[in-house]
């Protein structure tokens, strides 16, 4: 229902003509050549900082919101009239934006195969309480050492994981060169 609302509020304050039957395609605002859909805005709110829920739920919150994002599509778009777009230093930034976003979902979706094969047996559990000084009986810290003797083997599978990929890479290190480096602070 909320939802519902703000829909309607957003094209409301655009303008939005009745004639258009798909709402997502909806244009709320123009920027020079620029269209800003509801399905744009609809993409921003799901990005909303949650102290900033709140303030979404006013006319004028809204209307606040929605000249940030006209603000911020005027810079980028005069930073794309300079042609910082096109510099190496940015495609640098965003080469390494990228590969971290890349490795991230990549690490998260191997840990979470790797968690889902995980067994900690109770005889681990056992070793590892007789092997601490732990005071608290078994029954009260079984659950906390079952955990952490499941993040080291998921560690260790994960180790064992990279190490097989670099086993099936061809990886070629020139020493002289790397001898010859240092670092550039």
């Amino acid at each position: 229902m909320r939802l519902f609302l703000l829909i309607a509020l957003v094209c409301s304050v655009a303008g939005c003509s009745s004639g258009n039957n798909n709402a997502e395609n909806k244009i709320i605002a123009q920027i020079n050549k620029y269209r800003m859909t509801v399905d744009d805005i609809k993409y921003e709110f799901k990005n909303v900082p949650y102290d900033e829920i709140a303030r979404l739920k006013t006319e004028d919150g809204k209307r606040q919101y929605l000249e940030g994002l006209i603000e911020k599509e005027v810079l980028l778009q005069e930073a794309q009239r300079q042609g910082i777009d096109r510099e190496k230093e940015f495609m640098r930034s965003i080469e390494s934006y990228w590969e971290q976003a890349l490795l991230r979902i990549l690490l998260e979706r191997k840990s979470k195969e790797i968690s889902s094969l995980m067994q900690v047996y109770d005889n681990e559990i056992e070793e590892y309480y007789k092997a601490s000084s732990e005071d608290l009986p078994l029954s009260k810290v079984k659950n906390e050492i079952r955990e952490i003797i499941k993040q080291k083997k998921e560690t260790e599978m994960m180790g064992v994981w990279i190490d097989e990929l670099k086993k099936k890479s061809y990886i070629k290190v020139d020493e002289e060169i790397l001898k010859s480096l240092a670092p550039t602070n």
